[in-house]
């Protein structure tokens, strides 16, 4: 199915989820391979008439106008999704302008510069801080970002078919950390009420739990008043350590998305934090496939002669009573 027709068939596919009642999510986490071991096939994943699908691509700390951006790129392209989304980091290299370059000469803008497959970014530091990036710079590029939450777009959700993204911004001051804590304590359960069939997925740059160099994001974890499990959340997506880490605390996956480039590559710790159950380090993108009883999520690695391996696999499943 071309992308366009993939982004056409959105809507049939969420009338038809709201009409289907979820009940509770236990995570199973399944690992495909592991960092040394086997290539693993990557092939796309039967699908019926039946069950409906959606399908997200999830990158992150990209932009930086290499071969490994490229590559990534070009698995995107092929797994047909209905979107991409970033957990942030859409631009970080000097040399390469944002975001004209770091995204849309990679990914395609589309007829509406809304994307094709549709692109949904997240705010990271270097959105902030690069050359030609900041705040100005980047609502331009994405306009079409809701307003509903914040009129200056640093934070929203979309409903994406089977999934519902809450895009938040890690790079705010302790008031604008109060407010969006707010806005998803009151959005994410009626998101849920809305779409009882629908996986919620909560995006933001720094995570809050990691084994890498840079500091855990305190501030957005649940101790602190982020009750992401409490309000509806199934997962938890970050970026900022150019590493992919799997960490489980409370039955809550947090997931550090890796590196969607070549530069500022960082190896994995010698020592990991508890709940930490794998690391891999190098260039790499996620697939995100929802049914209404299942979400799998898939990171994708360069393996022999630069053919793509599945290095690791998380699997949510919904019970069916």
């Amino acid at each position: 199915m071309k992308a366009t027709s993939r982004r056409a068939a959105l809507g049939a596919a969420a009338l038809l989820s709201t009409a289907l009642i979820a009940s509770g999510c236990t995570p199973v986490t399944v690992p495909t391979s592991t960092p040394g071991g086997p290539d693993t096939t990557a092939t796309a994943q039967p699908q019926t008439a039946t069950t409906p699908r959606t399908r997200l691509a999830l990158i992150t700390d990209f932009g930086t106008c290499d071969e490994g951006e490229q590559w990534v790129a070009d698995q995107v392209k092929a797994w047909d999704v209905d979107a991409i989304v970033t957990t942030g980091d859409n631009t970080q290299n000097e040399g390469c302008p944002p975001y004209s370059d770091t995204v849309w000469k990679y990914y395609d803008k589309g007829a509406d510069g809304k994307g094709d497959p549709l692109f949904f970014p997240t705010l990271g530091n270097h959105d902030y801080s690069d050359p030609g990036a900041g705040l100005e710079a980047y609502r331009s590029a994405f306009p079409y970002l809701s307003t509903d939450a914040d009129p200056q777009q640093r934070w929203y959700t979309e409903t994406i078919g089977l999934t519902t993204i809450y895009s938040l911004n890690s790079e705010s001051t302790a008031e604008e950390l109060e407010a969006q804590r707010v806005w998803l304590s009151e959005t994410l359960p009626a998101q849920k009420a809305a779409h009882p069939d629908n996986w919620n997925i909560v995006l933001f740059h720094k995570p809050a739990y990691t084994s890498g160099i840079h500091e855990p994001n305190r501030a957005m974890r649940p101790d602190a008043g982020f009750d992401y499990k409490a309000w509806g959340a199934d997962i938890i997506i970050s970026g900022h350590q150019h590493i992919y880490e799997d960490i489980v605390v409370d039955g809550m996956h947090y997931v550090t998305a890796g590196l969607g480039g070549t530069a500022n590559f960082r190896e994995c710790p010698a020592e990991r934090r508890e709940g930490s159950r794998l690391c891999l380090e190098g260039t790499g993108g996620m697939r995100i496939e929802a049914t209404p009883r299942t979400l799998s999520l898939e990171y994708f690695q360069q393996g022999s002669a630069g053919q793509p391996k599945i290095t690791d696999t998380i699997q949510l499943k919904r019970s069916s009573d």
